[in-house]
């Protein structure tokens, strides 16, 4: 082209087009000196186009930083997605937002809104040897996304490429980062022997200071240790994964050891610690505006409460959640699971329609998390079960609910839901999960749940010694604190109990200070109704319990107070006269 304009140029012709004759002292023609200033134009154009989308994208990119400071998630998050959205953007721009947008996304209300970018960039990384940490971490972020949609399987594998690129491109540093987010999801799919074998190959990350390895570490160690039943480990490694969360940045992740370590102690049977735990979680993620997070503790607290027999509480919280603008396929699960047994409990038909949503049982199913699985299979069950519809609560969810779950830590709900309205043929798969539990050296859940299982399954039979299992059962679940599933055992007792000749201490030998630590929180909620003259049905429509418990519950209160009647309790309980000076 060069040598063609040199040769228009010497014949005088324009140096542009080699055809036509310039003017007189020109090189260039008059058509294409026009078209040369166009483009010039259009250049322009463009170049202040690409500044102002520039400053556009900038514009947006501060706003979400300050959003982002001032835990303004979902704020954070539709700014970093609206300059991903600006025409003409860079590529580095691209990467940078969208590595920001992955760094807010699990604490906004609607995480699966970000999914568009959570891939952006994976191609690339995957084909560059280079680039294995991006890869890793776009792969580590990505499943957690799978895990909340429900789909626990997918993310699995998505943890299992990661190993395999860190194993092969990356540092040590890195593969033990990728095993630990494997081990996590071998964890919640209930695989704990392949996950304590995945814990025992990652070498000294005790000694090292990276919080990055140190908190999952501690917190998977500390959650297998409370699976099998072992306390003290359990409590010694959740309380330096709760530490470690502390000393880092990540608000995420200490919502998540905190709520994690409430599900660990509950199921080691310290009720007190869970609720604990959990109020902390809640607490965080309230402070903090944390998305989702905040409807999903709220329903693990009420769950909790729920246990304890404190069911308006528990309302209060479930109601909370339900009034959250969040979205998440797992809040479906949670709504359900815990929401439908509070609105059965309450007969609160409004809170009942909000929480009965079919379409949890295919999610719960199809993350094959036990721990989803089971309560989800119980709840609906147990609404079916109202609804005259057993065959739909037995064959089609709590026989294939028995098929995945594999531990009954998180599903204890579920064998009794077995033992209550499932296929007989099924009794001895879901009393043979109690039994193994059982086998574990702190089993005291599940040895309860074992008696009160026996009892429900020998109502329904008319066999076996109902009475003396459900008795037992619901003094151990008394010392537990689990109130609601000591009610449950004591709905199955005769009233009246016969009165037990073991106490021989006299009405008036005892005051109201020394009396009531013998009762339990259950038992001297009840006392307080009766003492201001409320009867049986109207101490259980305040307490959500039947009136046949209430009686139950003041059968074992006269023979602990040694009388016979529940009009002496005014007599034995009240307090001593103050001796005049």
């Amino acid at each position: 082209m060069a040598r063609k304009r040199e040769r228009a140029r010497l014949a005088g012709l324009c140096i542009t087009c080699c055809k036509c004759v310039p003017p007189s002292g020109r090189v260039t023609c008059g058509n294409c000196k026009i078209a040369t200033l166009e483009r010039k134009r259009r250049k322009r154009e463009r170049d202040r186009a690409t500044a102002e989308f520039q400053q556009i994208i900038l514009a947006h990119e501060r706003a979400g930083d300050k959003a982002h400071e001032h835990r303004l998630f979902d704020n954070a998050a539709q700014h970093y997605q609206e300059g991903l959205n600006v025409g003409a953007i860079a590529p580095d721009d691209v990467q940078r937002l969208a590595q920001k947008l992955r760094s807010v996304s699990l604490l906004t209300s609607d995480p699966a809104a970000v999914n568009i970018w959570l891939e952006h960039g994976l191609g690339s990384y995957l084909s560059d040897a280079q680039k294995a940490e991006q890869a890793v971490e776009t792969l580590a972020q990505r499943s957690v996304h799978m895990w909340l949609a429900s789909k626990g399987r997918e993310a699995l594998a998505l943890c299992e490429e990661a190993v395999r690129i860190a194993e092969r491109y990356g540092t040590s540093r890195l593969s033990q980062r990728a095993k630990l987010r494997l081990t996590n999801r071998l964890v919640v799919l209930g695989r704990f022997d392949t996950a304590a074998r995945y814990i025992d190959t990652l070498g000294s990350i005790e000694l090292t200071e990276d919080l990055a390895l140190r908190m999952p570490y501690y917190w998977q160690k500390g959650f297998i240790a409370a699976m099998r039943g072992s306390p003290m480990e359990a409590h010694a490694c959740f309380g330096k994964a709760v530490r470690c969360a502390k000393d880092g940045p990540s608000l995420y992740q200490i919502a998540t050891v905190l709520w994690n370590y409430a599900i660990a102690a509950m199921a080691l049977g310290d009720i007190e610690r869970a609720r604990a735990h959990c109020e902390e979680a809640l607490l965080i993620v309230r402070r903090n505006h944390a998305g989702w997070l905040v409807p999903q503790i709220c329903t693990v607290y009420a769950q909790i409460l729920a246990r304890m027999g404190r069911y308006t509480s528990a309302h209060d919280y479930l109601l909370e959640a339900l009034a959250s603008d969040a979205h998440a396929p797992i809040l479906e699960e949670q709504f359900a699971s815990v929401g439908i047994p509070i609105a059965l409990q309450l007969k609160d038909e409004a809170t009942l329609q909000k929480c009965n949503r079919p379409a949890a049982i295919d999610l719960a199913f199809q993350s094959g998390e036990p721990a989803r699985v089971g309560p989800v299979a119980a709840a609906f069950a147990r609404l079916y079960a109202k609804q005259n519809q057993k065959h739909k609560a037995s064959t089609l969810l709590l026989h294939r609910a028995l098929e995945i779950v594999t531990y009954v830590d998180e599903s204890i709900d579920l064998p009794l839901a077995v033992a209550q309205y499932g296929a007989r043929s099924d009794i001895p798969a879901a009393r043979a999960l109690l039994e193994a539990r059982i086998r574990l050296p702190t089993a005291n859940v599940a040895q309860a749940c074992l008696l009160l299982f026996d009892a429900l399954a020998a109502q329904r039979t008319q066999q076996g010694n109902q009475q003396q299992w459900a008795t037992e059962a619901a003094e151990q679940f008394d010392r537990l604190q689990w109130y609601a599933y000591s009610d449950l055992a004591r709905s199955l007792l005769p009233f009246p109990h016969p009165i037990s000749a073991a106490r021989t201490v006299t009405v008036h030998e005892q005051g109201f200070s020394s009396a009531l630590p013998t009762l339990t929180d259950r038992e001297r909620q009840i006392v307080e109704l009766v003492l201001k003259g409320l009867t049986s049905r109207a101490v259980a429509t305040e307490l959500a319990i039947s009136p046949r418990t209430v009686d139950s519950h003041m059968n074992t209160i006269m023979n602990r107070l040694g009388i016979r009647s529940r009009y002496q309790l005014a007599d034995v309980l009240a307090e001593p006269p103050i001796p005049e000076r």
